[in-house]
């Protein structure tokens, strides 16, 4: 990849799942904890119960991302669904104590990248950062928390969908992360692993992108991020600028 000139851009905003952290990594980790605390769950092989769990994750993602269904209620459903199909009593005491327990297991995977943190924090003094996510004010701003990331994105620098109203890809939460700094899309790069609610929602707003691509995946359509990178590790080594070292 090319160098990337920190002269081109006022602001680089960042997803956080998968981009600044191992989302994945820290749910399946999560889940594993989860079930090993449930007698009921412990014969059923863990890579079943993550696959059932998942899937009715994305069965219900829309629902909630659109507001339909709030936090809780999308919790509920998620893993109340998947007991179902997995044939394990779903008795609703079971399944709240469940959302407790994995909430609180996924978050406790979530640890600060020293490493990473230290980049960061160079940068910021060269480039506004900001973080544009989907998913709750409450799990997002925790995730922040967890990373050791509060000093570089302060609260107000973190736009989460639930908040706004509007998940990626819409142009809504993008154009409201550029009103909230005062950038313009010509000046700002977006960092994201999501090819299809990054990518092509930042592009849609004529925002420059930077695709976390760990998996070296073909791009699925015709439209191209302007940049291509493994991990967001290798962001410092693609920063052709004196002031980030």
């Amino acid at each position: 990849m090319e160098h990337l000139n920190l002269e081109q851009y006022d602001l680089f905003l960042f997803d956080l799942d998968d981009t600044l952290f191992d989302h994945s990594e820290a749910y399946e980790n999560g889940l594993v904890d989860t079930i090993h605390q449930f007698h009921s769950l412990r014969e059923i092989g863990h890579s079943e119960f993550i696959q059932t769990f998942t899937k009715h994750n994305h069965l219900l993602w829309p629902r909630f991302s659109s507001n339909e269904l709030n936090f809780h209620e999308f919790s509920f459903l998620r893993i109340n669904n998947a007991l179902k199909e997995l044939n394990v009593s779903a008795e609703k005491d079971l399944s709240l104590k469940f959302v407790k327990t994995f909430q609180s297991s996924y978050l406790e995977r979530i640890r600060p990248y020293q490493k990473l943190n230290e980049f960061l924090f160079e940068l910021s003094k060269s480039v506004g950062l900001g973080i544009v996510t989907n998913g709750t004010v409450f799990n997002a701003f925790e995730k922040v928390d967890r990373l050791g990331l509060c000093s570089i994105f302060p609260e107000k620098s973190v736009i989460v969908s639930e908040k706004i109203g509007f998940p990626k890809p819409n142009k809504e939460i993008f154009q409201h992360a550029l009103n909230i700094f005062g950038s313009t899309a010509d000046k700002t790069l977006f960092i994201g692993d999501n090819y299809f609610t990054d990518i092509l929602g930042a592009k849609s707003l004529g925002l420059d992108t930077l695709w976390i691509n760990r998996y070296e995946y073909e791009c699925p359509q015709r439209e191209k991020p302007d940049y291509i990178l493994r991990h967001v590790d290798d962001l410092k080594n693609a920063i052709n600028q004196n002031g980030v070292e």
